[in-house]
């Protein structure tokens, strides 16, 4: 009996511990909860009192990108149009004999200067003097006779028939001697123009013919571009155009102007021709040498141009940045004539508008601009 009522009271000594156990346990978890509440308002009211007393600097600030920028204003804008051309002299000839003989002489040679005029192929003239001198010996015995039939005829001495005989045949004799004169002179063959003798094609010996080339005498100290221009350019062009005329092989550049434009459009091509007249004292410009032209086919003194490299396009159209009270502004535009690295702009910009033409890659409309001078 004494045993049991001592395990009862064990017993019960043993859930009393329990109860209060438990009791506790409950009381510390509410707690615990309490002071994590406590936590998470205070670290948020620490982050608050941290961000008011932030200095200014440290506050986080959008990026700004680097540009320049360029304000726009009206300006002169030239276009050209390129062209090949040809160096052509405008005395280029081909010298033939004008009656046929055989050479006795050539006076010059190749790469000669000479004088117009000037003697440069003797023909054989043996026959045709002899004939010459045969017809002034006729014609001063005709000369004679005549004479005296008109100091008779003068005299009433005499018939009219036979003073009108003697008259013809004196007349036709002089005629006669003059053509005789004439040829002999054509058989020496002489410079049409002062220049220089480019090619002769004939030798001592040789037969001159009419119409089988003698030589070639060219004078290049005046000679002329000749281009072909496309159809295209008709009404763009006209005399006086400003032309510039690049010379590559000799490293020669000449500012001149079309002297002439070319009225009729050829139907194989479709080309009309030009040309510009040059000086050439020196003789630098060869005929067949190949030129570079740049001829002037529009002019506005008051355009809005911009480098071309700054234009780009989307799916709208043309467009070009820019900077309007800092930030990148998009706006589309309409393209005129471009020329080397420049384009017109027909519409969309405004005399003063400023212009990003640096960094202009990097931005996007509403892009705030870090302007650099």
């Amino acid at each position: 009996m004494k045993k049991q009522n001592i395990y009862i009271a064990t017993l019960c000594i043993l859930l009393s511990s329990c109860g209060q156990e438990e009791s506790n346990n409950s009381s510390k978890s509410v707690q615990l909860k309490d002071l994590k509440s406590q936590l998470v308002e205070l670290t948020n009211e620490i982050k608050k009192l941290e961000t008011d007393l932030k200095p200014a600097t440290e506050l986080p600030i959008e990026n700004k990108i680097p540009v320049r920028i360029d304000t726009l204003k009206e300006e002169v804008f030239y276009h050209y149009i390129e062209q090949p051309g040809k160096i052509n002299s405008k005395e280029n000839i081909l010298v033939s004999a004008e009656m046929g003989g055989l050479i006795t002489q050539i006076n010059v040679k190749e790469g000669q200067a000479v004088q117009k005029g000037q003697t440069i192929i003797e023909l054989d003239s043996d026959i045709m003097q002899s004939n010459v001198e045969e017809l002034k010996a006729s014609l001063e015995l005709a000369k004679t006779t005549f004479e005296r039939q008109e100091t008779l005829w003068n005299k009433k001495i005499g018939s009219e028939l036979q003073y009108l005989q003697i008259k013809n045949q004196y007349e036709s004799l002089q005629k006669k001697l003059d053509a005789a004169e004439t040829q002999l002179k054509k058989l020496n063959i002489s410079a049409p123009i002062h220049g220089v003798i480019e090619e002769l094609f004939l030798n001592t010996g040789e037969l001159a013919n009419p119409g089988r080339p003698a030589f070639r005498i060219v004078n290049t100290e005046r000679v002329y571009v000749e281009s072909d221009v496309a159809e295209r350019y008709a009404n763009a062009l006209q005399k006086n155009s400003p032309v510039k005329v690049k010379f590559d092989a000799l490293g020669i550049q000449k500012e001149s102007s079309l002297s002439f434009v070319g009225q009729v459009i050829n139907p194989e091509n479709s080309t009309f021709k030009i040309k510009i007249e040059l000086d050439n004292p020196k003789g630098y410009l060869k005929p067949n040498g190949t030129v570079s032209l740049e001829i002037q086919d529009y002019v506005n003194k008051k355009s809005l141009v911009v480098p071309s490299q700054i234009v780009k396009k989307d799916m709208r159209g043309d467009y070009l940045f820019i900077n309007k009270n800092g930030k990148a502004e998009k706006l589309y535009v309409e393209m005129g004539l471009s020329q080397d690295d420049k384009s017109m702009i027909s519409s969309g910009l405004n005399v003063g508008d400023e212009i990003i033409v640096e960094g202009y890659s990097e931005v996007v409309s509403g892009s705030l601009l870090d302007i650099k001078k």
